[in-house]
Order: C-alpha cells, then sequence, then structure tokens
C-alpha cells in the first residue's frame, strides 16, 4: 500500500468541487483559504493556532468576505456578460436569497458590498 498523499486529501474532501478557486490543501496538508484574487493564501491550522494563543476558544467561525465581494462581483460580470452576448436591454437585479444564510454580519457585508451591483435581497 502507498503512502497517503496531499492529492489523496484533495480527492477524498473533493476541495475542487465545492471550493472552487478560494480552497486547497498546501504542502503541509492543512486546509488553505485564498480569499482574493492576489494569491494569497491563509494556513487555517496557522491562523487558529495563532488565535488559540491569544485565547480565541474553539469552536470558531471565519467569515472570509473578501470571498463574498468576490462571488458578488462573479456573478454580476456573468449576468452582464450574457446580457451583452444576447442584447438583453433590461435592468436586472441580483437578489440574495435570505434563507441561504441569516448571520446578521454576512448580510450587512452582502448587503454593502452588493450597493454598487444593483444587488438586493
Amino acid at each position: 500500500m502507498r503512502k497517503w498523499r496531499i492529492e489523496d486529501s484533495e480527492e477524498l474532501y473533493n476541495i475542487t468541487g465545492w471550493g472552487t478557486s478560494y480552497f486547497g490543501i498546501n504542502e503541509q496538508g492543512h486546509v488553505i483559504v485564498t480569499p482574493r484574487d492576489n494569491g494569497v493564501a491563509v494556513d487555517l491550522k496557522e491562523l487558529i493556532d495563532e488565535l488559540q494563543l491569544r485565547d480565541v476558544a474553539l469552536p470558531m467561525l471565519l467569515r472570509f468576505s473578501d470571498i463574498l465581494d468576490n462571488r458578488i462581483e462573479n456573478t454580476s460580470r456573468c449576468f452582464r456578460q450574457a446580457a451583452e452576448e444576447y442584447g438583453y436591454k433590461a435592468q436586472n437585479f441580483i437578489i440574495y436569497p435570505i434563507k441561504v444564510n441569516q448571520m446578521r454580519p454576512v448580510v450587512e457585508e452582502i448587503i454593502s458590498h452588493g450597493k454598487k451591483f444593483n444587488l438586493g435581497l
């Protein structure tokens, strides 16, 4: 039997399937998140270890507002490109289905960043 590899973890947990380009596994076998387009990755184990040193207890919720912002921008861009491609002239709005995530900080971030993209609830 061969030794377990990082690629085995990526396949087992289907990281590329649900993590889009935001999540991956680094050389140490830790989950990483790349919340911005600049390619800077955050090692979640190292982040959690650092937060525990600051007396932040587990379990903890980590929220990446940059990912929310990026998804809003990507959705808006896709709609705009499709409208141009198919000659759609009417105004459109992106609607966030509040039942997906009702957490106040998430909704506030979506409203704040989504204003310039005609995003509504």
